[in-house]
């Protein structure tokens, strides 16, 4: 099960790519890392890509100008801890949400450290359409 989630674009590398982080839950005592199947993990990262937006999947599999989709799965509490630490920078308990984009790099440390297994998708590039929704109307991709 999915607890938590955020994002980070990893752009220090060429191409640049999105990272996702997970914190995941298992059916009994909490700890998944003998629960995670790779070959589900990987198929999991191209699903997500074939969720967004057909520009996102123009420009990662046309182009090659983004880097394939990335899952990070993070230890159990580790989104407790980011919490801990945007409090600790002065956000409010009552009214803290989990950022969807982390920016912060310290932010992005506590999710670091914690990282207990990384997935991509080697080689399957998600699907282009072959139409465009560009200013508000359609254009082919092709034109």
């Amino acid at each position: 099960m999915l607890r938590a989630f955020t994002c980070y674009p990893h752009i220090s590398a060429i191409p640049g790519h999105y990272v996702l982080y997970w914190e995941l839950k298992g059916n009994r005592n909490g700890d998944i890392s003998e629960l995670i199947d790779t070959n589900v993990s990987v198929e999991c990262c191209s699903v997500v890509e074939e969720s967004l937006d057909a520009l996102y999947r123009k420009y990662r599999s046309k182009y090659g100008s983004i880097g394939a989709l990335e899952i990070r799965v993070v230890q159990q509490g580790t989104f407790d801890s980011l919490m801990e630490y945007f409090i600790a920078q002065g956000a409010s308990i009552g009214q803290y949400k989990t950022p969807r984009c982390i920016k912060s790099s310290e932010a992005l440390e506590v999710l670091e450290n914690r990282v207990t297994a990384r997935f991509f998708i080697s080689d399957k590039l998600p699907h282009v359409d072959t139409l465009l929704c560009v200013n508000g109307g359609l254009t082919s991709i092709f034109s």
